[in-house]
């Protein structure tokens, strides 16, 4: 048997050792080779794009603002323009921390001065805890002796400074040096890398503007340049309607960034806040220059060159027809100031003579709107919106034309006719008869022309003498109903009532204008279930609300035959040119939103009817048109409606007076919409329709060359015994 050898402990450990060796030798080798392959991978597969990486590293494109395009009238003439100014500003390094920010901040202090009105008080309670901290700890010394004691923590206490220290301490701490440095600071953190900011645009003076130019060298990151502002060259003349941008400093407002960053903008993009601005940013932003920068490895700025000079944005030329606008602004004012002069007047006269039996308020003749529409494409001439204010001084109200609304009385009816045509329970030329109506349930209701008589009458005399039992005659035969005297009115008239409230909407009644304008108002409609009052009312233009755009579009409607146009105020757009009117990039033309179906008897119902309105006094029956008192003198002739809403304010009655219009009656160019809210419950109604007078007249001088005239002088020795007597 044969014996086995055995190793010594020495072999053992020697083989051991080599197979470690070993090991170790695959390990080193297998490494290398990892590293030979991921080299030649970086090199050869994704050498160029890391290339580019480190170049993109050295040079950076940023964007940089220009001016907007321009807004023009209809003719040319410049509304809005671009005004330069000195500006002062700031490009962030890469990696410049937000100390390094504030030490050019305090440098830049000594050069310039910024207004704080954008600190907020968090700004300064940071301030001051960086800068005033023993003033703090004296000023919160339970919170101090908290943290001395180590039962809270920095951040605790801090947290606690926040929430205690009031604007009025700080305040007191801070010096106007302080709040300069900190001014500065909070525009210029803002900055993204490599991203100018302006620090001052406005306001920068002469020796600013040259100081820091002599300087730039010692303030890193620092430029001076030019920006702009927007010039209004008619003042205030529809300043609401062109709209806001926001400012250098501002850049995104708070309210947008969402909305612009979801576009691509950045931060500092200079941007339409709200109306005209807002609506045709993609018009008027222009495009940006690009610049490239060279920085080193810390991210310093050497150097940079512009790759694409920027271009102005294109001009936005609008239908408003300028010279139009400022004379129906100053007739708003005239009518506005002299109706409650009128109404002072005879206010004080009844206090003294007690002989009047209508509450009269001065104070509620406060407002009035006013479009001007080209009925055949839909094109808004003039925009006007007045008010008087509770200093007593008349301001602006332009957007109170579109995006505030009214129950506007009996100048719906013509859209009442034609819903009574549309769904034949009406022929053009039927007589009813216009009478007292009462119902079952002790309703009633009248005409205001025909209180106690029983009156034939068509639709074209119907909307002459504004008849109100021929609309509601109409509206109960919408509901498959004859009237008949102390007849039961329906408990539900949810069914059919929808075909009267769809027939106003189809003229624009009630539903958006497409006016190129933000926040337009539809109006208020109330739903109509088991409420046939109010369905009667509805008839008559006395439960709906409408706002003066849409009461332009729905008597342009009714004006063109029955083609509902887009209302809008753009009306072309061209290419920038500093020199002269740049080519033509695009024209808003007439939209057709819907067609109203009317045939050419009906419409000339209408229009006879309208006519009527403005310019008959039958001699036979003493009946006037509703609107002869003011419009009858025309020369060509208008024609229109005109309607009456009773209303409340302040728990007073109040009527809403509205009159529509357009002219020349044969041939019209033009159609009108004016709403006077709340004036004063009287009989005759207060003398409102004279504004439609003179603004016939006014266009007629601006386009037709007639001779001047001047504005409607109302008289209280005329006036007031026609209310005292209370005849119409």
């Amino acid at each position: 048997m044969r014996r086995v050898k055995k190793k010594s402990s020495e072999t053992i450990k020697y083989q051991l050792f080599k197979s470690r060796v070993s090991l170790v030798l695959v390990v080193v080798f297998l490494l290398c080779l990892l590293l030979i392959l991921r080299l030649g991978y970086l090199q050869i597969i994704k050498g160029d794009s890391y290339q580019e990486r480190v170049e993109n590293a050295q040079y950076v494109e940023i964007n940089q603002n220009v001016p907007r395009g321009q807004i023009y009238d209809r003719n040319g003439k410049l509304l809005v323009g671009n005004k330069s100014e000195r500006a002062i500003f700031f490009t962030r390094h890469r990696n410049m921390s937000n100390q390094e920010i504030f030490n050019l901040a305090h440098e830049l202090a000594k050069y310039i001065t910024v207004d704080d009105q954008r600190l907020a008080l968090r700004d300064k309670q940071d301030y001051v805890l960086n800068h005033y901290f023993d003033q703090v700890l004296r000023e919160l010394s339970d919170e101090a002796q908290l943290l001395k004691d180590g039962a809270i923590s920095n951040s605790d206490f801090y947290n606690e400074s926040y929430n205690q220290l009031s604007e009025e301490f700080v305040d007191m701490l801070l010096t106007d040096k302080d709040l300069n440095v900190l001014s500065i600071y909070v525009r210029m953190i803002v900055a993204s890398e490599l991203n100018p900011v302006a620090v001052k645009s406005k306001g920068v003076t002469e020796e600013e503007f040259a100081r820091v130019n002599q300087d730039l060298d010692q303030l890193d990151g620092i430029t001076t340049g030019m920006d702009w502002t927007r010039d209004y060259k008619f003042g205030n003349t529809l300043r609401t309607i062109f709209g806001d941008v926001s400012s250098s400093e501002e850049g995104l407002p708070k309210e947008l960034t969402e909305y612009y960053k979801s576009l691509g903008y950045s931060n500092n993009d200079r941007v339409g806040k709200s109306y005209l601005e807002f609506q045709y940013e993609d018009i008027l932003r222009g495009t940006k220059e690009e610049v490239k920068y060279s920085t080193d490895r810390s991210g310093k700025i050497l150097g940079q060159e512009v790759v694409r000079p920027g271009k102005p944005g294109n001009d936005l030329y609008i239908t408003i027809d300028i010279e139009l606008q400022k004379e129906v602004e100053k007739l708003a004012e005239h009518h506005l100031k002299s109706l409650r002069k009128l109404a002072v007047e005879a206010k004080k006269r009844n206090d003294q003579d007690n002989d009047l039996e209508w509450d009269i308020h001065p104070e509620y003749i406060d407002a009035v709107n006013i479009v001007v529409q080209d009925p055949h494409n839909g094109e808004i001439l003039a925009m006007v919106g007045k008010r008087i204010n509770e200093d007593g001084k008349i301001e602006d109200f332009d957007y109170g034309t579109f995006a505030v609304t009214y129950v506007p009385g009996s100048s719906v009816k013509m859209g009442t006719v034609v819903t009574g045509y549309q769904n034949d329970v009406l022929v053009p030329g039927e007589f009813l008869t216009d009478e007292p109506m009462v119902f079952q349930d002790g309703t009633e209701k009248a005409s205001f022309f025909n209180r106690d008589s029983k009156v034939d009458v068509d639709d074209q005399e119907a909307i002459m003498v504004s008849s109100n039992v021929y609309m509601m005659k109409i509206a109960l035969k919408l509901l498959g109903l004859e009237y008949e005297k102390n007849m039961p009115l329906p408990i539900d008239i949810s069914e059919n009532s929808f075909k009267l409230r769809n027939g106003l909407n189809q003229f624009g009644l009630g539903v958006s204008t497409g006016i190129d304008l933000p926040n337009e108002e539809t109006g208020i409609a109330p739903p109509l279930t088991n409420n046939p009052g109010n369905y009667l009312d509805l008839a008559i233009g006395q439960y709906d609300t409408y706002s003066a755009m849409q009461l332009a579009q729905y008597i342009s409607t009714v004006v063109n035959g029955g083609s509902r146009l887009q209302s809008h105020l753009a009306k072309e757009v061209r290419e920038y040119d500093a020199n002269d009117s740049g080519p033509i990039v695009k024209t808003f033309n007439a939209n057709v939103l819907n067609t109203v179906q009317i045939n050419n008897k009906e419409l000339e119902q209408l229009h006879n009817g309208m006519f009527d309105v403005f310019n008959k006094h039958d001699q036979t029956t003493d009946r006037y048109g509703t609107g002869w008192d003011a419009f009858h003198n025309l020369e060509p002739k208008a024609a229109g409606k005109t309607g009456t809403a009773e209303a409340y304010r302040e728990g007073n009655s109040v009527l809403n007076q509205t009159y529509l219009g357009y002219a020349p009656a044969d041939s019209p160019d033009m159609a009108f919409s004016i709403i006077w809210p709340t004036m004063p419950m009287t009989i005759p109604f207060f003398p409102a329709q004279y504004l439609g007078k003179d603004l016939v007249e006014k266009y007629y001088e601006l386009e037709y060359g007639q001779p001047k005239k001047k504005p409607y002088n109302y008289s209280l020795d005329e006036f007031y015994p026609r209310i005292k007597e209370g005849t119409y």
